[in-house]
């Protein structure tokens, strides 16, 4: 009792000799930015007033700010809670207090406060406390009211964009290319300086621009080919080559945006530009040929024989249309509908674009017959520039046509290779199917059930009177690379559980020795350890026990965990202590080794150092058993 007694009386002595005259106990605050300190001129308060008006017009969160010299012998977020709640602040409201003298802070909200703890954190310890332990008040401030606004941050919804098709009639790609270039000549902005939503519209648009191009730039060099030849077009070819492969990167980044993976929207910004910047170059490659490409061809200047050269070549095709109509005839009867899907249409399609591409014709011989024999300045006879637009959609048009009649034979083609790899497949499957029952266990029954439905109806697919053979393969295909995949994933989960089972009393036996010694030196050291180091041992026991569970997969990366939280507790529980400010006493009794094991933490009014709050069990004061008198707000803080 004497020896309490005497411990009290130091304590007592110690809190009372402090010096009083800068302390500032907690207080309503009547501004959002109070100097008791003195350490800001006006302008550093009217930078900190401004940050916080910033804070308050986008996330209507309003923030106090109070420097002070000292804060009574209170802890940093202790003084804080105390002075909130004294101003009335609500759950909107955050507050950052400064002890300039004491070299501590605290920051203070409400449970209800819309941001993590996480978040708050962060805040506090990246970019609030390296301010304040540069003597930058000011600076601090506005870091705090900044991390609050962005740390609140708000996304933009991806922008939708939906095109139509585009027919090209009149004018050549090669004029309207060179139209939207020569509008074209302000530079882009820059990806980080435009909102998500018009970045994601931007990146979409030139995806569909870049492909156009591409396509477009296609139909141009197989023209060009059948009239130069492959070595006149080669430079040209390369180009479109290059172009293309542009192309193909940039849908593999928008693929990445649209797969089942979310990216947070730096990362999906980041993207978005990329996209833009290859589409971009891309479609200037192919911009950069454009005036080679035109003066190669040079149509004006052969118009008459440019048009003769193309009324041929839409005769071959017009006669290519009977046995065509009869091939597809001959589909339709023997394939099932579903088979014959991704052409339906196709034929009566290009009976359109032929009819399209005879009257684009007779208009251009219409044209070169009114000509006249008038010639211009430069040598062309008036009515040719007509007469080669006429013409240039007479091609697109036979172009497509070709492409539309291409494809009905290519399916038929498609159609039996299919129907003669279906026995090999199937055949595949089910000894894959076959190996996945020898296998067993659970964890293959959804796998193998699902298999079999596939072959079975691939089977049905395969068969009957009419029958759709790709499809028939696709099924068996898939079931095939399911049955795959699931044997090797069991197999290697069979794996993994031998070698984890082998290593987990190593993992355990280090787990539970990490776990006593954090525990050791917290328990000896708790007056000086604060909340973080006391959360990750909480945690590092936690998985310890759940490190006995039946799996040893699962004991095993619970046991790892929980030696990697535990070594995480004791790292900062040794900063904790290193920090700590021992007092002295003057009685030779060793003040400082019972305050630091936590033995008088509750004397005196609870005693604080180091910007903790010191608790005690059935010592602390003030409050009941484990209690605390500021239930209701959180935050934290510390020493700078």
């Amino acid at each position: 009792m004497r020896c309490s007694s005497v411990l009290l009386g130091v304590l007592a002595a110690l809190v009372l000799s402090a010096d009083t005259a800068t302390a500032e106990p907690p207080t309503r605050l009547d501004d959002h930015v109070t100097d008791r300190a003195g350490v800001l001129t006006p302008g550093q308060a009217a930078e900190i007033e401004a940050a916080i008006q910033r804070l308050r017009a986008e996330d209507g969160v309003d923030l106090f700010v109070v420097f002070v010299e000292s804060f009574d012998g209170a802890g940093g977020q202790e003084w804080a809670d105390d002075t909130a709640v004294a101003s009335q602040l609500g759950d909107e409201d955050a507050l950052l207090a400064v002890a300039v003298r004491d070299r501590a802070y605290g920051v203070s909200v409400a449970e209800g406060f819309p941001l993590s703890d996480a978040a708050l954190d962060d805040i506090r310890t990246e970019q609030v406390e390296p301010r304040l332990g540069a003597d930058d008040w000011a600076g601090a401030a506005v870091a705090m009211a900044d991390g609050l606004r962005t740390g609140g941050g708000s996304g933009f919804p991806t922008g939708l964009v939906v095109v139509g098709g585009v027919v090209v009639v009149a004018a050549g790609a090669y004029v309207l290319r060179r139209r939207r270039r020569a509008g074209a000549s302000a530079p882009p902005d820059e990806p980080g300086d435009r909102a998500g939503e018009d970045l994601a519209y931007r990146a979409s648009a030139a995806l569909i621009e870049v492909d156009d191009a591409v396509r477009t730039s296609e139909q141009e060099l197989a023209a060009a080919r059948a009239h130069f030849g492959d070595e006149a077009v080669a430079e040209f070819a390369a180009a479109l080559e290059q172009s293309r492969a542009d192309m193909l990167r940039a849908f593999a980044l928008r693929q990445r945006l649209d797969d089942d993976e979310p990216e947070d929207e730096g990362a999906r910004r980041a993207l978005h530009g990329e996209i833009i910047a290859i589409a971009a170059a891309a479609d200037d490659r192919l911009d950069a040929h454009v005036d080679a490409f035109d003066a190669m061809r040079g149509l004006e200047a052969r118009a008459p024989e440019y048009v003769a050269g193309l009324q041929t070549r839409l005769d071959a095709v017009v006669a290519r249309l009977p046995q065509v109509e009869t091939a597809w005839a001959a589909l339709r009867a023997q394939y099932a509908a579903t088979a014959l899907e991704p052409v339906d249409g196709d034929l009566d399609q290009a009976r359109e674009l032929l009819a399209a591409a005879d009257a684009e014709l007779g208009e251009a011989r219409r044209e070169l017959g009114v000509a006249g024999s008038a010639t211009s300045p430069a040598g062309v006879v008036p009515g040719t520039t007509a007469a080669v637009v006429d013409g240039r959609a007479a091609e697109d048009a036979l172009t497509q046509a070709e492409t539309l009649l291409d494809g009905i034979a290519r399916r038929e083609s498609e159609l039996a290779d299919a129907a003669a790899r279906i026995p090999a497949a199937k055949a595949e499957a089910e000894q894959d199917l076959a190996e996945a029952r020898a296998t067993g266990g659970d964890a293959l029954a959804p796998v193998v059930a699902r298999a079999t439905a596939a072959i079975t109806a691939a089977g049905e697919a395969a068969g009957g009177t009419q029958p759709d053979p790709i499809a028939a393969l696709r099924l068996l295909v898939e079931a095939g690379s399911a049955l795959d995949a699931g044997i090797a994933e069991a197999r290697a989960a069979a794996d993994r559980e031998r070698r984890a089972a082998a290593a987990l009393e190593e993992a355990l036996l280090t787990a539970r020795s990490t776990v006593a010694a954090a525990e050791d030196f917290v328990a000896t050291r708790r007056g000086a350890v604060g909340p973080q180091a006391r959360t990750r041992l909480a945690e590092a026991r936690r998985h310890l026990q759940r490190a006995g569970g039946p799996d040893p997969v699962v004991a095993l990366r619970e046991a790892q965990q929980a030696d990697a939280l535990a070594q995480e507790a004791l790292r900062l529980a040794r900063t904790d202590v290193t920090q700590w400010s021992r007092p002295a006493s003057s009685t030779g009794v060793d003040l400082g080794s019972l305050v630091l094991g936590g033995i008088l933490s509750g004397a005196a009014g609870g005693y604080r150092s180091g910007g903790h709050r010191r608790g005690g069990g059935f010592h602390r004061s003030p409050g009941s058993f484990g209690g605390s008198s500021r239930r209701g707000r959180r935050g934290g803080g510390g020493r700078f």
